[in-house]
């Protein structure tokens, strides 16, 4: 369930990536304003609020309307709610940053997942 929710937010995401990678060639590459590192540290430190706070609001809603034992919520929200959101944003990202357009990033994404779900 988790990994179907996370699809359309990493596909959106990918949009916005290549969009601003494409600027980043053109514009602030020649002029060595700042590094390649220091754009794609800023799309996931961007990223990472807004994936913290819809995680969390999955969790909730997930693990203690299904009545699972409370003994290993805070191990689950350590899974589910950081680094479950970290590991697909920066795995969106890297597929992203090998694709050549928008398109081609998404299909690599869909392809990717259901390799690691199968």
């Amino acid at each position: 369930m988790a990994i179907l929710a996370c699809v359309p937010v990493v596909l959106q995401m990918q949009v916005v990536f290549i969009h601003t990678r494409s600027i980043y060639e053109i514009r602030e590459r020649p002029s060595c304003t700042y590094s390649w590192t220091a754009l794609v540290a800023a799309l996931i430190l961007s990223e990472l609020p807004f994936n913290l706070i819809g995680s969390t609001i999955f969790y909730l809603l997930w693990y203690f309307l299904m009545g699972l034992p409370p003994d290993r919520a805070g191990f689950t929200f350590l899974l589910m709610g950081i680094v479950f959101p970290c590991y697909y944003t920066t795995f969106g990202l890297a597929v992203a940053a090998m694709a050549p357009n928008a398109e081609v990033a998404g299909n690599l994404y869909n392809f990717f997942t259901i390799l690691l779900v199968n």
